[in-house]
């Protein structure tokens, strides 16, 4: 009989939105997990049931963490039901508060229509002066811009289109675009107060991007500072500091500098001029690619491989044999490259690398940087802000990730006996990133953290990272072992 003992009939009350296969994916997996750790225990004691049980101290019951996994798949469901449930109650208590509201409004107007009545009365005989006319141009100011290159007081930037929108409803908003021309200067002219944006754009499709009020009685008008030429393909040179247990040529550093963003909308490269931002977006993977390094293969003598992506920009199996050994790469001009998540593995791996994006559901138990939580962690779930690279705000750390290892292997060549817990990575203390500038010298330095740091510290537990993780599983097909907690 298969074990752990696992039915359709352990899991919570069926719901109508569940997937119809998402109880049986649940058990399969679970039960492969179990079954992959109790084959690994009958190695150390031949006697199942001691092997059974130093499982389930190990793991806990597999009913309990089988419910919990659905949780997990079905949390976001569950409370999406039940903030609508809330908001229908409040909508509820707002309409009837209104009613009551409006009553005693009534009420209170009665009152002061009769006295206002008599009020009335009494001035009736008395002249009204007529109002003075409103002037339309009372409700519209200037709206202007000018157009500096490289730095303020810098050349006019000219030929450059700037699209002026009205924010509002239908019926209120509006698009005006205009050229800059050998001032540098863009003329909206008289508009009417209100909520505004500004998307000015270069030759070349680099834009950038602000919003602003116009306050009614004042003009509106600022300098905005534009690149002089377009980016320009610039030379990158990596220096690693690798472990010691680590220094052998077998070893690779696998560095992911894929754009991802929460909203699944296009990111791009940022540039940065005084306080203006400049954005070159990516293109559809589907409509082409550049000719720049997304993800990079570095050596124990930091010589650089540009790994090879398919049409969808994710991992496909490949040999280094096949790549071309390079000390730099070229890297698209840009302010910041950020580095989300880097991965260390064996040159004889690189033909499964594709697992790594396989499952965009599977995480990773990986340490905090203090060593003192166990969270999952996702990288196809990793964001950056809104609008990519090179913006500001506050990203993850960087999390390094050891692929296709078990636990043997790292007692092996950390030299331990005992059994010891390993996590499959470790955050780093703040997410790296890196300039790629004409005038730099554009050397990315990355110290890749000693291998002790992996092991799971006395009474730490997996804690859930709601933005970084998903669910416990292990990728269909990866080999046993190498994906999850050692």
């Amino acid at each position: 009989m298969a074990w752990p003992e696992l039915s359709i009939e352990d899991f919570p009350p069926r719901r109508d939105d569940e997937p119809s296969s998402l109880r049986q994916d649940i058990i399969d997996e679970l039960s492969d997990h179990f079954a992959c750790a109790l084959n690994r225990e009958l190695l150390k004691n031949p006697n199942e049931k001691i092997a059974r049980q130093r499982v389930l101290n190990q793991f806990g019951d597999p009913i309990k963490i089988a419910r919990q996994l659905w949780l997990e798949a079905m949390k976001e469901k569950i409370m999406s039901q039940r903030i609508m449930t809330g908001i229908s109650a409040v909508m509820a208590a707002c309409c009837i508060a209104v009613v009551v509201f409006s009553w005693l409004l009534i009420k209170e107007s009665q009152t002061v229509n009769a006295r206002m009545l008599e009020q009335l009365t009494a001035i009736a005989d008395r002249p009204v002066p007529a109002a003075p006319p409103i002037k339309a141009t009372d409700e519209m100011n200037q709206i202007s811009f000018r157009l500096v290159e490289g730095k303020v007081g810098g050349k006019p930037a000219v030929g450059l289109t700037g699209k002026l929108t009205k924010i509002g409803n239908n019926t209120d908003s509006f698009t005006l675009e205009e050229v800059s021309g050998d001032d540098g200067r863009l003329n909206f002219g008289k508009l009417p107060w209100g909520g505004y944006t500004l998307r000015v754009k270069t030759h070349w499709d680099e834009y950038s991007y602000s919003e602003f009020t116009l306050i009614p009685g004042r003009n509106y008008s600022r300098t905005i500072v534009c690149p002089v030429s377009a980016p320009v393909d610039v030379s990158v040179r990596f220096e690693v500091e690798w472990p010691e247990q680590l220094k052998s040529d077998d070893w690779l550093l696998l560095c992911d500098f894929r754009a991802k963003s929460y909203s699944g909308g296009v990111s791009g490269m940022t540039r940065r001029y005084e306080n203006d931002g400049w954005t070159r977006s990516y293109p559809n993977p589907l409509e082409g690619t550049w000719d720049y390094a997304q993800v990079c293969l570095i050596d124990q003598h930091n010589r650089v491989y540009n790994c090879p992506l398919d049409q969808n920009r994710r991992f496909k199996s490949v040999s280094l044999n096949e790549l071309e050994k390079q000390t730099t790469v070229s890297m698209i001009e840009a302010d910041e490259y950020l580095l989300p998540v880097m991965y260390l593995l064996r040159k004889q791996d690189l033909p499964k690398i594709f697992y790594l994006d396989s499952k965009p559901t599977y995480s990773y138990p990986v340490l905090n940087h203090s060593r003192n939580a166990l969270l999952l962690f996702n990288p196809s779930r990793v964001g950056l802000q809104d609008g990519g690279f090179g913006m500001s705000g506050i990203e993850p750390p960087t999390t390094m990730i050891l692929a296709f290892q078990d636990a043997s292997y790292l007692n092996q060549i950390m030299g331990v006996d005992q059994e010891i817990k390993f996590a499959s990575g470790i955050q780093l203390a703040k997410q790296l990133l890196f300039p790629a500038k004409k005038e730099l010298e554009n050397v990315w330095e990355i110290k890749i953290p000693q291998l002790n740091q992996l092991e799971i510290p006395e009474g730490v537990k997996p804690v859930e990272s709601k933005d970084l993780g998903g669910y416990f599983e292990v990728p269909q097909g990866a080999p046993s072992g190498g994906q999850g907690l050692f």
